[in-house]
């Protein structure tokens, strides 16, 4: 019996690597057997640069400056006796309380668009991606 990988949903783009490796290793990427759609998070560089050369297929970027920026400003809040800045007051009920956060926007990154999600915004330079 033959099993065929149509997609694997990664939650991380350094498993995303591990996966894209096993399944080289079983003969995915040729034309008798095609690179099933792999996805990924976090828009690491070695992830980024696969898509582009058209192995890995997605990747959810978070911008971590900008993660970085508001989590310190959090901290800082909270060490100062000050209300941290909230953007959502609704989603995160842990069925004791409805838990205030911030919320960061992500972006699904592909080849038809990590110039403008990852070099445009300064994520990461043209040289970066060579």
């Amino acid at each position: 019996r033959s099993t065929t990988v149509d997609a694997v949903l990664s939650p991380y783009d350094g498993i995303s690597i591990g996966i894209l490796s096993a399944l080289k290793s079983d003969g995915y990427g040729t034309k008798a057997k095609p690179m099933p759609v792999v996805t990924g998070q976090d828009a690491e560089l070695a992830s980024v640069k696969s898509i582009i050369a058209g192995e890995q297929t997605q990747t959810v970027y978070k911008d971590l400056r900008k993660l970085a920026r508001i989590a310190a400003g959090m901290v800082d809040a909270a060490l100062n006796d000050k209300k941290p800045e909230i953007n959502d007051s609704t989603s995160y009920d842990n069925g004791v309380k409805v838990v205030p956060a911030y919320l960061l926007q992500p972006v699904s990154v592909d080849r038809s668009n990590y110039e403008k999600a990852l070099v445009d915004d300064g994520y990461y330079t043209e040289n970066d991606l060579k």
